[in-house]
């Protein structure tokens, strides 16, 4: 697995919660989450792309990946972003229809559903980003990025 958590101030403190200056409440800045994402989204597919299939059979590790299984937050987003990447929303498998934002389990959720809907019918190479977001001890939210 590998993290990823760095980036502009603008788009790493793009969560904010909780928000004094809303009654605390939590503050989403949607254009600068959906610029880190996109980032993070690029430099993984650009890594999946070097990295050697493990079969041997396919050019790239990428060209290997059966299913493409993200976090499901946003599905415009994500598809948006994963089109600006050079993936196609047929490669994805969401559930966010049914099930909602999850959180940290959305992926998981997702795998599993994605068995029981019959996507997945035997072992399979599958691609997880997952985006979100932590609280360090000073309450600031800082973003984890995993794949």
């Amino acid at each position: 697995m590998q993290t990823y958590a760095s980036g502009p101030a603008s788009q790493v403190n793009s969560i904010i919660w909780p928000n004094p200056e809303f009654d605390n409440n939590i503050t989403v800045y949607g254009p600068e989450v959906k610029k880190l994402a996109g980032r993070y989204l690029e430099q993984m597919i650009g890594e999946l792309t070097v990295l050697p299939d493990p079969d041997g059979v396919k050019a790239s590790l990428l060209e290997s990946i059966d299913l493409i299984v993200p976090h499901q937050a946003n599905k415009t987003m994500v598809i948006d972003l994963a089109l600006q990447a050079g993936l196609t929303s047929d490669s994805l498998y969401f559930n966010v229809e049914t099930v909602g934002n999850a959180s940290s389990a959305s992926i998981p959720l997702a795998i599993h559903d994605a068995v029981r809907d019959g996507v997945i019918k035997e072992p399979a190479r599958i691609f997880a980003p997952g985006f979100g977001v932590w609280k360090t001890p000073d309450r600031r939210e800082r973003w984890l990025v995993t794949a």
